[in-house]
């Protein structure tokens, strides 16, 4: 109940008629408690509104900046402000992963007054994609803020320089802010050379051609490129399998970073390339034939990383076969990716396959973890044929396809399998499904088979997911 001071004077003159010590004694102690009454609601700032009695609330709950600042990041030589949309409760930021170590930041929060928000302001994160913070104000209303990184480069399109395609002719050579077309020879061509660095370059190749072609060129380094096969049916497969973005062969610690790939029959291909390093790759419409098709392909590779990647195929576009292909190879983890589109009968998003025949390199096992599947129509991931110890780790997938794949492909020949592991004698699989997703299976009998190869089998189909976002590589500068 409020009161004011119209309230206490009307009380008073009707009350107030001190004839005797009673109404005396009973006039001061109405004051009082009308005294007191009156200062306890002014402190809480009471007001009346139209009759309705209301309270000031605590401030609204806001991000009012964030930031990455020089103090806290060893790696930062300036500090990164990110822009924040209030009407969308979104913050957007460039990062640039061949500058900065993007999977342990430390963002610097300013909130408004008498917030909280979770995660705390300069605590670690990995922001090669997008976080979440909810900031809490003191009477417990919250806002959620999504942080969505844009990942950038360095190309200039407007200060590279034209030429025609290259053959590296020495050691350690830098090819460096070229715009390269060829229609007759691979775009870049090494033998032999090690230490090369290709850098913002946009590749267009056309032809019986790769796009950058490599054989015995160790410690290579491809970063900030765009490489496309140009002249590509509207849909449906290249003329032959031998017109991949890039090829490498017998070429060890590679690194490949900041990369934009497509329609190329495969988009990475390599052979006894051990140890390599692919990071933030983006695929579109790999285009094959058999057996090309792959956004990645390890044939006789020991170990490698793919880490932060997407591959988005038009199954009316594209000519897949596995997404990721992992071929006599083994020791390859395959994390935080998102694959979407195969309408391929016989391929799967990431295989695991033969590393036990004559040829194989790099032993047993594997890992595919934090990857997202979209529109797979035969599988989502399998160890088969003699793989065995592969772990499937918070894989999530959804919209599997049971029925015509596309382009008169057919359908799945596995009935839309998602965990495959045959080929191995029962119970020597040693492969593992953990904390997993299938969301609203188009054929919920067939998801894992068969279980006696899988030593855990964890996973769940009674939850939806939003799906990582894609990799989108901003090439463009100032």
């Amino acid at each position: 109940m409020a009161f004011n001071y119209k309230d206490i004077n009307e009380y008073l003159r009707i009350m107030i008629r001190p004839t005797s010590l009673k109404n005396t004694l009973f006039f001061f102690t109405t004051l009082l408690v009308f005294t007191c009454l009156f200062e306890s609601c002014a402190s809480e700032k009471d007001h009346v509104e139209d009759g309705n009695t209301t309270h000031e609330q605590s401030e609204e709950p806001k991000i009012i900046t964030f930031s990455f600042l020089t103090t806290d990041n060893n790696s930062l030589t300036s500090n990164i402000a990110a822009t924040l949309d209030e009407e969308t409760k979104t913050i957007y930021v460039e990062l640039d992963p061949l500058v900065l170590n993007i999977d342990q930041l430390i963002p610097t929060v300013t909130l408004s007054s008498g917030s909280t928000v979770s995660p705390i302001s300069k605590s670690e994160q990995d922001f090669s994609h997008e976080v979440t913070y909810t900031v809490t104000a003191e009477n417990g209303t919250t806002t959620v803020y999504k942080v969505v990184p844009s990942i950038i480069g360095n190309i200039c399109t407007s200060n590279l320089v034209d030429s025609g395609p290259i053959v590296v002719s020495t050691n350690n050579q830098r090819i460096e802010n070229l715009y390269i077309r060829t229609t007759d020879q691979h775009g870049i061509e090494i033998n032999n050379h090690t230490g090369v660095v290709i850098s913002n370059c946009i590749i267009e190749y056309t032809g019986a051609y790769m796009g950058i072609k490599f054989t015995s060129a160790d410690n290579l380094t491809i970063k900030n490129c765009y490489i496309k096969y140009t002249n590509a049916p509207s849909s449906g497969p290249l003329a032959d399998s031998e017109r991949n973005c890039i090829e490498g062969i017998g070429s060890q610690n590679i690194v490949i970073a900041n990369v934009k790939l497509e329609d190329g029959s495969t988009g990475i291909r390599l052979n006894q390339c051990d140890d390599s390093v692919l990071r933030y790759i983006e695929g579109h419409n790999m285009r094959g034939p058999f057996p090309r098709g792959q956004l990645v392909q390890y044939d006789k590779c020991a170990g490698g990383l793919l880490e932060n990647f997407s591959v988005i195929n038009d199954r009316d576009v594209a000519w897949t076969e596995d997404n990721i292909s992992i071929y006599k190879s083994g020791g390859q983890q395959i994390k935080k990716g998102l694959i979407v589109g195969n309408n391929s009968p016989t391929g799967v998003g990431v295989l695991f396959e033969d590393q036990n025949t004559e040829g194989a390199r790099g032993g047993y096992g594997g890992l595919v973890e934090d990857v997202d599947f979209l529109e797979m129509g035969n599988g989502v991931v399998s160890s088969v044929e003699g793989s065995k110890n592969v772990s499937f780790t918070r894989i999530r997938a959804k919209q599997i396809i049971c029925g015509d794949l596309g382009q008169n492909r057919g359908k799945s020949t596995s009935n839309s399998l998602i965990f495959g592991a045959f080929g191995t004698t029962a119970n020597t699989g040693g492969n593992s499904i953990n904390d997993c997703i299938v969301y609203n299976s188009c054929n919920p009998t067939n998801i894992v088979w068969p279980e006696h190869n899988f030593d855990v089998i964890d996973y769940r189909t009674d939850i939806d997911f939003e799906p990582r976002n894609p990799i989108v590589l901003n090439f463009n500068c100032d």
